[in-house]
């Protein structure tokens, strides 16, 4: 049997990593057109006797996931080992996380790791549903990811929780609401006020509507927005009450204030990494336990 065309591997590794080929085409590293990666997939299917992975919807084979988990230990870690020769990995930080850690706190954080070292170089993810820090974490495309820790993660992940923010609601100024229990007190249990919240599966949500079970409550919210600024600003123009984070240092915008959550759970925010982390990463992390204690 004749040896396996390399380059057909690397190949069905980025079709793989990317979940297809046009996505591949698009954030491969260098050019190659379509046509040409669909013809290399077909021939190394041929070679190999088996089929590696549905069209459409794209889904690996079991023998797709089975080569696929033998190549991404080695061609995930190519483009460390090239910085390293060049010298340019000690100085290389990959983070990810959601955007209100990545506009309103990072950029204080980093401005402190940037004095001690002139040359950082950063690549910096948003965390979101296609984009999971487990999943980031698996290809070895971050060093660390700073995310909530309130769903389970594969035991090769390392968890350190840096702080606890609590959940709070926030009304107009002018509101008659002025706690939960004021809106909560209500026969059915079934709470009427409109509210503004993130995703459902946000883990903000999670939590709050775990709690509501506890207290045999419904409250669903008739605003789903992505931001937890979107949710300040529909409360602005009075589309409801909305469910937040009491976020160190982050102020309110004028016209609105907050209702404490009392008895409801914080969200717990942390940092995910593998194996051990490389100079600049620790140095990060220890930069970010003393940063979160300063602001909580």
């Amino acid at each position: 049997m004749l040896p396996l065309n390399l380059h057909h591997i690397e190949l069905f590794y980025y079709v793989a990593k990317y979940r297809g080929i046009t996505p591949a085409v698009r954030k491969m590293p260098y050019g190659i057109q379509q046509p040409a990666v669909s013809g290399q997939m077909l021939q190394l299917e041929r070679e190999l006797g088996v089929k590696l992975f549905n069209r459409r919807p794209f889904a690996l084979t079991p023998a797709g996931s089975e080569l696929y988990n033998f190549l991404a230990p080695f061609f995930s870690k190519l483009p460390l080992i090239a910085e390293q020769l060049r010298g340019e990995e000690s100085s290389h930080l990959r983070l990810a996380a959601e955007r209100t850690v990545l506009a309103n706190h990072l950029p204080t954080l980093l401005d402190q790791i940037k004095k001690d070292c002139p040359n950082l170089r950063l690549t910096m993810t948003e965390l979101g549903a296609s984009s999971t820090a487990e999943t980031l974490l698996a290809n070895q495309d971050i060093d660390i990811a700073i995310t909530s820790l309130h769903s389970s993660v594969p035991s090769s992940v390392k968890a350190l929780e840096l702080l606890r923010i609590p959940l709070i609601l926030i009304v107009p100024d002018k509101s008659n609401i002025n706690s939960f229990s004021s809106i909560s007190k209500v026969s059915d249990g079934k709470i009427t006020e409109p509210m503004i919240s993130l995703s459902s599966e946000h883990s903000i949500n999670t939590l709050f509507q775990k709690e509501l079970d506890k207290r045999e409550l419904v409250w669903n919210p008739i605003v789903e927005v992505t931001s937890l600024d979107l949710i300040s600003n529909y409360v602005s123009r009075g589309y409801g009450t909305g469910l937040t984070l009491d976020v160190p240092g982050m102020s309110l915008p004028k016209g609105l204030r907050k209702i404490n959550l009392r008895g409801f759970p914080p969200l717990k925010i942390g940092m995910l990494f593998q194996g051990k982390l490389k100079p600049i990463a620790e140095k990060f992390a220890l930069a970010a336990a003393a940063y979160a204690k300063k602001i909580i």
